[in-house]
């Protein structure tokens, strides 16, 4: 076997063993290898392809897009290089040369679903939101049981305010890859938007289990969640300060203070079981980080615990007529949580 087949059969096995490094999400192994497989034959357009890959998943931007356009000087109209530079320049805010290197890509690769994707993904960016659902939709009649295509349809669907259809494209992704991580956390972005809190976090619970890399936008997600959840709670403890007010207003005047309790003790009743209910609803370990990231959440928290034990003094034991300007200030200060963001 002469030196040359000997190093094509090197390149041949280093292709086949990144290729499997980055399907199994092993990126820094994968570009190590590829870096020394190009130290031997450093003009390799396919190893140079799979660099820029290797650069790109690991958000090496200027890396991946050095790489991806050093493989199309040897062959212009590789796929994976082309694809990849376009990512690579969305990515390094070169908008108007990636959409050019999307356009091309199409051209070049009429009949490749994933030419269409990448271009669909850049008009997405760009927020050319009808030509991107055009050309997502190009992809899919090409693949019809095209993943990425169909939650990228989701994203493109929701941001223009198509939402049944949004869930319906995530949904038909769910189906094909059950496991599907972003599928499953758009859909429960898509019902936040809808205010079924409960629902959207049990989605952005589900979705931070399938991939720990969405931990980050989970947790803002989670804390969005909670903070609309415990401005639901603050609309209860404006009720319950008008219920404490009426309670101590009564107690001034002499007169009987047992109905304005009664109604009290079921106010805080369903404070509390609300409170409750979004409180054990989120791991305490995430509800934590949420926290740190949202003081006011915090603070929102102490005041609806606050609330439910003047609700509860009161319907036990009632109160002297001071307790009118404490329902006062309790309803006012609930509104204004009501009001202000966390």
């Amino acid at each position: 076997m002469t030196s040359e087949a000997v190093s094509h059969s090197q390149a041949d096995d280093a292709v086949h063993v990144v290729r499997a490094y980055l399907e199994t999400g092993n990126y820094e192994r994968a570009r190590e290898v590829v870096r020394l497989s190009l130290s031997q034959d450093p003009n390799d357009p396919v190893l140079l392809g799979l660099c820029a890959q290797a650069e790109l998943l690991l958000e090496n931007y200027s890396s991946a897009a050095e790489s991806a356009f050093a493989a199309l000087a040897i062959t212009p109209d590789d796929l994976l290089a082309m694809r990849i530079y376009a990512l690579a320049l969305d990515e390094l805010g070169r908008r108007d040369e990636a959409l050019w290197m999307g356009y091309r890509t199409v051209i070049a690769h009429p009949n490749e679903p994933v030419a269409h994707w990448v271009y669909a993904r850049l008009l997405y960016d760009a927020r050319a939101l009808p030509s991107a659902l055009v050309v997502v939709q190009e992809a899919l009649r090409l693949s019809p049981t095209y993943v990425s295509a169909l939650v990228l349809r989701g994203c493109i669907l929701e941001q223009m305010g198509r939402i049944d259809e949004s869930t319906a494209s995530y949904r038909e992704a769910l189906v094909l890859d059950p496991d599907n991580a972003s599928a499953v956390n758009n859909i429960a972005v898509n019902r936040l938007r809808r205010h079924k809190l409960t629902r959207a976090l049990d989605g952005f619970l589900s979705a931070a289990r399938l991939d720990p890399s969405l931990g980050g936008k989970a947790r803002t997600n989670i804390g969005l969640v909670v903070a609309k959840m415990l401005s639901r709670i603050a609309i209860v403890a404006t009720a319950l300060g008008v219920a404490v007010m009426i309670a101590g207003v009564d107690a001034a005047d002499g007169s009987p203070t047992a109905g304005a309790r009664v109604v009290t003790g079921l106010i805080t009743a369903a404070l509390v079981a609300a409170l409750c209910r979004s409180l054990l609803s989120v791991p305490r370990r995430i509800l934590t980080s949420v926290m740190r990231k949202r003081p006011g959440i915090g603070f929102r928290i102490a005041h609806a615990v606050l609330s439910a034990g003047i609700g509860a003094w009161i319907t036990a034991f009632g109160g002297p007529a001071v307790f009118a300007s404490v329902g006062l200030i309790l309803a006012i200060y609930s509104l204004f949580l009501i009001k202000v963001d966390p």
